[in-house]
């Protein structure tokens, strides 16, 4: 349930990638748009998602481990297959993100022996590199001689729109010029991009290092025994998480503060800006676990995220389909939308394209064991294909 709600989550902000994001939808309904989707997920449903697989990964662990199974082997081939799906999602969608699943598969093989509460120090220390980085870059801004910075017009931003549709592969291109436009982007290389970006791979890790501190605590093992930890997980996180954005909301209104892109204002905004907005949205999307765990227990509130359950079970098909519906709703040999449509828009069709995914996904899991492609991973990981129908 939890990998379904942040696969909306990341379903919603792949698509805004495609121009929704541009300053000239000045409409209320578009900024009240962007301004849900930046404060309460964005990057909070990709946080969450890699704090599942580094969960994910301690229970796969522990399990082999307790039937006393050979684990490297098997979960070196796991990690293969997986990050050749991704190369071949890129090249459809270069925003993937099981490529960088894969690499950072290997590393948390280094950290299985870390005692929990060192994974758990080390995460809120990678966390800091963001604000820290941002304040260091607006210091050194701050010492170099000024350079007069000139907004663009709204009539040179749609200028430049209406040139990004004439001439974009994503915009006009055929299905072979937009997988050779994408094929940049395989494979990805953590090493050389920058630690301090809000969405920087150093945040990937340390989220990862999160869940695996939750598996190797148990946490997710025994519910009963850890629900005190629970609820104050989902408090905690919904206050301080709601507060960050707040804040971070508040300063982009305010003072003109923008959490993406290179750091343009004072080191104390820049400061205050970077922890709001980096150990926020990691408490926010704490949160949200928390929150979805808590549902789980009451029946009334169960019905209302249990069909979450069949998408998280699913989530590698449904990740894949997704990128496969709004692709065709974006490209040019699609029906050309990229660069069109507002923040309004696109959140609409994400919520028509995830209604129709829970539907299909409730009806696959009533007859089958897997999803189709959890299905070949499976295979491919085991080197035998598992029995597809439930009533096999």
């Amino acid at each position: 349930m939890l990998r379904g709600f942040a696969l909306f989550g990341v379903l919603l902000v792949n698509m805004y990638n495609f121009g929704a994001t541009d300053p000239i939808y000045t409409g209320l309904a578009d900024r009240v748009s962007f301004s849900v989707m930046r404060a309460f997920l964005e990057t909070k449903s990709w946080r969450l998602f890699s704090f599942l697989f580094g969960l994910g990964f301690s229970l796969q662990w522990l399990r082999a481990e307790a039937r006393g199974q050979p684990r490297v082997l098997r979960y070196l081939r796991r990690l293969v297959v997986l990050f050749l799906i991704g190369a071949a999602h890129a090249l459809f969608y270069d925003g993937d993100i099981l490529m960088l699943y894969a690499e950072f598969g290997l590393v948390l093989m280094v950290f299985w022996r870390v005692p929990p509460r060192l994974l758990l120090g080390i995460a809120v220390a990678l966390l800091a590199i963001f604000p820290v980085g941002r304040a260091i870059q607006a210091y050194s801004v701050s010492q170099a001689p000024p350079v007069a910075e000139v907004e663009p017009t709204p009539a040179q931003r749609e200028a430049k729109r209406e040139a990004r549709r004439r001439t974009h592969p994503y915009a006009v291109g055929s299905l072979v010029d937009v997988m050779r436009f994408n094929a940049q982007a395989v494979p990805p290389n953590p090493i050389t991009e920058s630690p301090f970006g809000p969405e920087s791979q150093v945040a990937f890790l340390a989220m990862f290092l999160l869940g695996l501190y939750a598996g190797r605590r148990r946490i997710f093992g025994d519910l009963e025994a850890n629900l005190p930890l629970v609820r104050s997980v989902f408090r905690w996180g919904f206050t301080l998480g709601l507060l960050g954005m707040a804040i971070e909301r508040g300063l982009a209104f305010g003072w003109d503060y923008r959490i993406f892109g290179e750091a343009r204002g004072s080191v104390p905004l820049e400061l205050i800006g970077g922890i709001a907005f980096g150990y926020g949205s990691t408490a926010l999307s704490m949160g949200y676990a928390g929150a979805i765990v808590l549902a789980t227990r009451h029946p009334r509130m169960r019905r209302l995220v249990e069909p979450l359950g069949p998408v998280g079970r699913m989530a590698l098909t449904v990740y894949l389909t997704q990128s496969l519906a709004f692709t065709t709703l974006f490209y040019g040999y699609g029906f050309g939308g990229v660069g069109r449509l507002g923040p309004f828009a696109v959140t609409v069709a994400a919520l028509l394209i995830f209604a129709v995914q829970v539907a299909g996904c409730v009806w696959w899991v009533r007859r089958y064991r897997f999803g189709p492609v959890e299905w070949l991973w499976r295979g491919l990981t085991y080197l035998r294909l598992p029995k597809m129908r439930l009533s096999e």
